[in-house]
């Protein structure tokens, strides 16, 4: 019977795995919180562009649960989705203006 601890040296050797094994050399999937760190600052621009359509798609849907709420004729979900748009709206205004 092949034992597991022989397999995966076996595989991690001939890189034949189910999985990537990362190995020093190759660059983990993922990055670290030094690597994060070390990277070069995010000007504003950029930050507010990203803000910007995050915020355009909670807009999205939010205007999907308002209109969820018109069909199923349910006034709260209606009023939520309203009172979350009017914030989103106002986040977007001021993002705009301070990109402008």
């Amino acid at each position: 019977m092949v034992k597991l601890k022989d397999l995966l040296k076996e595989w991690s050797d001939n890189k034949l795995v189910l999985g990537k094994i990362y190995t020093e050399k190759d660059n983990p999937p993922f990055k670290t919180p030094k690597q994060i760190q070390n990277e070069a600052p995010m000007s504003d621009t950029k930050k507010g562009f990203l803000m910007l359509k995050i915020w355009g798609q909670s807009w999205s849907v939010n205007m999907g649960k308002v209109f969820k709420g018109v069909n199923a004729e349910k006034p709260a979900m209606i009023k939520k989705g309203l009172k979350e748009l009017k914030i989103l709206h106002k986040k977007i205004e001021e993002q705009i203006e301070e990109l402008i």
